[in-house]
């Protein structure tokens, strides 16, 4: 399950797998999509018979949108509990690379108010304004950032885009695949390859709303 990129362009999925290979997958898009994850989950049970509880429930944990990873991860977490299956979190940046297998790849993603989320493939994600990217020593980048219809001009290379310059190579993947995201799951669980999280937000960017002037309504009794 990936909700990271909730109503934005086709990042969004939900699928069923067996034995590694996907046995039904939707494509979520456009303003809505985030509700429409549950309906979508019971209605690809019901069209692939599934009567016992699967093995695993894998969801992709973030950076993204707030309201795509929130209804997402509850989902994937209420499923968890009721089906009692394990539940692994990997992060949008390691699902992507092992869909990619590239795994040296730096994953760049659409944030809020001109910045992109990085993940690089040894540390933490964070988020930072498009003007201050400094390629460094990256080799390759992929993300909607970079590739697909929102991406951003100034990195996109069929627009020109020259923050990255030249020499960095842009892979053409704008979002995980269903495979991606399981066998990210599976090195978690398996190598420690990559590293595993909570069916929780992974917030890197900072909450737009701020508490009230007033402060918060006291409990009630």
């Amino acid at each position: 399950m990936n909700g990271a990129g909730a109503g934005r362009g086709q990042s969004n999925l939900i699928a069923l797998l067996e034995r590694g290979l996907v046995v039904d997958e939707q494509v979520l898009s456009g303003r809505g999509a985030s509700e429409r994850f549950a309906p979508t989950v019971q209605a690809m049970l019901t069209r692939a018979g599934w009567d016992a509880p699967p093995e695993l429930v894998a969801a992709v944990v973030g950076p993204g949108s707030f309201t795509g990873l929130r209804a997402s991860l509850s989902l994937a977490a209420g499923l968890v509990r009721g089906w009692g299956c394990r539940g692994v979190g990997v992060r949008l940046g390691d699902a992507l690379r092992a869909t990619m297998q590239q795994e040296e790849a730096t994953i760049l993603c659409l944030a809020r108010r001109g910045r992109i989320f990085v993940d690089p493939p040894v540390y933490d994600a964070y988020a930072l304004p498009v003007k201050q990217i400094q390629p460094g020593s990256w080799a390759a980048v992929a993300g909607d950032a970079v590739y697909g219809d929102d991406a951003l001009p100034e990195l996109s290379e069929s627009a020109g885009g020259d923050v990255l310059g030249r020499e960095v190579v842009r892979l053409p993947y704008a979002a995980p695949t269903a495979e991606g995201i399981f066998r990210a799951a599976c090195r978690s669980s398996e190598s420690g390859s990559v590293r595993a999280y909570a069916l929780e937000p992974l917030y890197v960017d900072p909450p737009e709303a701020k508490p009230p002037a007033g402060g918060l309504r006291p409990t009630p009794r």
